[in-house]
């Protein structure tokens, strides 16, 4: 099972800086571009606050896809 990631396509959508998203999330700006390029997965915490200030789910941020 294999894992979409949508980070960017909220961002863009919510108007935020990703500077600002980063602050709020309590994280470093390289740590939230290690997220959105897909090196490493948010702890549960993080991903749903995450969630919240981009007005979706952690569904909509990570995507669930059948490639193998």
């Amino acid at each position: 099972m294999k894992w979409k990631n949508n980070i960017d396509l909220y961002v863009e959508k919510s108007g935020r800086s990703k500077k600002f998203i980063a602050k709020q999330l309590g994280i470093s700006a390289n740590q939230f571009l290690a997220w959105r390029q897909g090196k490493y997965f948010p702890p549960v915490d993080k991903a749903m606050l995450l969630g919240e200030l981009l007005d979706c789910t952690v569904y909509d941020l990570f995507e669930r896809t059948d490639e193998d």
